[in-house]
């Protein structure tokens, strides 16, 4: 726990950096040379999916002619899984560079690569499948994943209720940032996304599903919160004008703006940027939601015995977390991290990952990193293999490590 000090002062750049949104991955801190990976975290977000609410139910709330889907609501798409594989080919060609996977041999240990997926939906179980087929071929991995809705790693909320004063914090940390005035980007995308959408949404009043400048809350639901009114709304359908950019709809069921689809997204999506930061990625609610998860990443990387993920031993080098964006955003508030990227409006898109490394240098010095790898919007749209070494990001985390 003392280490990271210590590590800020040697980069300080890096310290900096990871403090603030990125607009460019050229700036980050690096390993010292000689230096030699030792153990990785990929904690990566499921593939392109369906909305997760029916398109009847969509068409309801909005009045806009939202296309059908290939699958079911909320389920990972054929297109995702492809663009998902490529994704994860990428990041093993990254870490065969680096020396830290093998294109000869495999591990000796059955324990060496361990895969847990988020066992409450199918999108993160194929994911875990996916990963495991890909990240080191050849070798047997097997993706596993806790049976039913309860797994403490991806859901803390699963099997524990939330108390009185974590309750506070959430509302306070809530209020805090509700209260502020809104950025201009997202008044803008909000705008936007109201004349696209539900051009006539707010003239019956505020309090329509269709308007968007509906008073925004935070409803408590079977002991936890939820954000409830325009910005939630227009967060989500934002989101959806994003998975069907990445699944290859075309621009006609765009509606009236299919001439620009990609600028329109890029408009649009700061919304959703701040409806995360509203909740999913406040300290609070990331500790009551998603502890867990921070305590097995920091546990691993600090050779302690990591609880609720079977088969992680003292022998296991790679660890891979097969969840959702909002897994994500929690790791963002415990280890204070933020970016953004150039070539994709959604810092936590579908296929994004997050690695979190431990190397040692020759005089026994540990330094950690979080490395980010994504797609951009075409990459996803066109199921292609990202250039990781050119558009990584790599992070110093400021706290939990």
């Amino acid at each position: 726990m003392k280490m990271l000090p210590t590590f800020c002062r040697i980069l300080t750049l890096g310290c900096v950096v990871s403090a603030g949104l990125l607009s460019a991955p050229r700036l980050y801190a690096a390993p010292k040379e000689n230096a030699v990976l030792e153990k990785v975290v990929f904690l990566g977000r499921h593939g392109v999916r369906s909305p997760t609410k029916s398109v009847d139910e969509l068409r309801l709330m909005t009045g806009f002619n939202w296309p059908e889907w290939p699958v079911k609501p909320g389920e990972m798409t054929e297109h995702g899984e492809q663009a998902l594989a490529a994704m994860v080919k990428a990041v093993r060609g990254r870490y065969v560079q680096q020396g830290f996977l093998s294109t000869q041999k495999c591990p000796s240990d059955s324990h060496a690569f361990v895969v847990w997926a988020d066992g409450a939906d199918h999108r993160t179980q194929r994911t875990g499948e996916i990963w495991a087929q890909n990240i080191a071929p050849s070798c047997g991995v097997v993706a596993r994943w806790a049976e039913g809705k309860q797994n403490p790693i991806y859901n803390g909320l699963s099997v524990q209720g939330i108390s009185t004063s974590d309750h506070m914090a959430v509302l306070k940390d809530f209020m805090t940032l509700s209260s502020r005035p809104m950025p201009p980007a997202v008044a803008a995308g909000l705008a936007h996304l109201q004349a696209w959408v539900a051009p006539g949404g707010c003239v019956l009043g505020h309090k329509s599903s269709e308007c968007f400048r509906m008073p925004l809350s935070l409803e408590w639901k079977d002991g936890k919160p939820h954000l409830k009114g325009g910005v939630a709304t227009a967060g989500m359908l934002a989101e959806n004008f994003l998975l069907m950019q990445a699944e290859g709809f075309p621009a006609e069921d765009f509606g009236p703006e299919h001439a620009d689809v990609e600028q329109a997204i890029q408009l649009v999506m700061p919304v959703h940027e701040y409806e995360s930061r509203l909740l999913r990625r406040t300290p609070a609610y990331a500790r009551v939601k998603n502890g867990f998860m921070a305590a097995a990443i920091r546990n691993f990387l600090m050779d302690r015995d990591v609880k609720n993920i079977p088969g992680v031993s003292t022998k296991t080098r790679m660890l891979v977390l097969a969840g959702h964006d909002s897994n994500q955003d929690a790791m963002m508030a415990l280890f204070g991290l933020s970016w953004r990227f150039a070539d994709q409006p959604d810092s936590t898109a579908p296929d994004t990952v997050m690695a979190f490394e431990r190397w040692r240098r020759p005089n026994g010095r540990r330094e950690f990193f979080v490395r980010i790898y994504h797609q951009s919007l075409n990459e996803l749209r066109n199921a292609q293999e990202p250039d990781v070494k050119r558009n990584v990001i790599t992070l110093v985390p400021r706290r939990g490590l």
